[in-house]
């Protein structure tokens, strides 16, 4: 067989795997939303793995009392690879038993172990791929690799439609994230906003994985989501820039007096935003009690650089927002700059710094 034939023939064993991982996670989702609807009239909350249904002897302490099972530990602690084929092997696992053991080889980035029990039959639960992420981190594309042979896809949601790439981001491991754009993840999926269905579908219009990249400041990541088709009109990401404060403050509890350097790091991605199509005066759209615009939480922000570079670009002090106050009306104390007069037909930038002790 040549090489092309092999090569055509792992991609159409591993798009079956996929096929018969899905239909397998559709019959989980419809078998678990029954058994969950079971449980909310007895008062009971879901579990880790409960897209994987439980089997007589299953229970934990049935579990830790078995002598077989205490043997398979062992060989599992000491990677001893030909133990577990065998402990595998002898009879038939139960898919949970089979889950907990692949949770606990991802967890410690056991390739090898992980690659035995997904062959075993190992089901790919909704809670399985995060549990890579707290592998060595040079272990996780080979452990995800592993998964993806079996069955599993970069866009596979877990609980609540939750993707992996948004998570991902947050960790900075841009490896993986280059992995899983390679991959084909995309970056207008994330968690369902009201999370009303704990097996359901991802959100197909979300912005968490933009809007994530946008307050670490990374313009080439964020121009990497760009180019693999992510849309800025599916949230705020120029808000999320705007309004990054330095950790451990808090614009509701004190004011924030970022340094300049970090106030103007952020300059270059909400630059790259508003070049893509950003609008500087988009008004976000939350349920909660928010400040709805840039300048605004720029403003709570500290962020003198920001505040003057918006207006630069356009941004309007007239707006009504926060408690249907006018922006440019803010309380002279809030605001950490001079940025514009107080005569309504004037926006221009003040570049005279407000004196905090006024």
């Amino acid at each position: 067989m040549s090489s092309q034939e092999e090569q055509a023939q792992r991609a159409l064993m591993q798009r079956q795997r996929q096929q018969i991982a899905l239909a397998a996670q559709r019959n989980a989702a419809l078998l678990q939303r029954r058994t969950m609807a079971s449980n909310q009239m007895g008062n009971q909350m879901g579990s880790t793995y409960d897209d994987v249904p439980m089997e007589p002897g299953d229970d934990h302490p049935s579990l830790l009392l078995s002598s077989e099972v205490n043997r398979y530990l062992s060989a599992f602690r000491n990677n001893d690879l030909p133990a577990l084929q065998e402990t595998l092997s002898s009879r038939r696992r139960t898919p949970r038993f089979l889950v907990e053991s692949l949770s606990i080889a991802l967890s410690r980035g056991e390739v090898g172990i992980s690659h035995l029990l997904l062959e075993a039959g190992a089901p790919i639960s909704r809670a399985i791929p995060p549990v890579v992420l707290t592998a060595p981190v040079d272990k996780r594309i080979p452990l995800f690799g592993e998964l993806v042979e079996h069955g599993w896809t970069v866009n596979t949601p877990g609980f609540y439609g939750e993707v992996l790439l948004p998570r991902v981001i947050v960790t900075k491991d841009e490896s993986l994230i280059d992995w899983l754009l390679a991959q084909g993840a995309d970056p207008n999926l994330g968690s369902q906003k009201l999370f009303q269905d704990r097996l359901g579908e991802p959100d197909r219009n979300s912005c968490d994985s933009l809007e994530a990249a946008a307050r670490m400041g990374k313009v080439e990541l964020v121009r990497k989501l760009l180019d693999a088709g992510a849309k800025i009109s599916n949230g705020a990401p120029l808000y999320c820039a705007a309004g990054v404060c330095p950790p451990g403050t808090n614009p509701y509890q004190a004011k924030v007096e970022p340094s300049e350097a970090f106030d103007a790091a952020m300059i270059p991605v909400m630059k790259l935003l508003v070049d893509k199509g950003a609008g500087v005066n988009d008004r976000i759209v939350s349920r909660h009690m928010d400040p709805p615009y840039p300048l605004e939480v720029a403003i709570m922000a500290g962020a003198i650089e920001r505040v003057k570079w918006l207006l630069e670009q356009g941004a309007d002090p007239g707006l009504t927002g926060y408690y249907r106050m006018k922006i440019r009306d803010w309380p002279i104390g809030l605001v950490p700059c001079k940025c514009w007069s107080h005569d309504a037909s004037d926006t221009s930038v003040d570049e005279k710094p407000y004196n905090r002790a006024q």
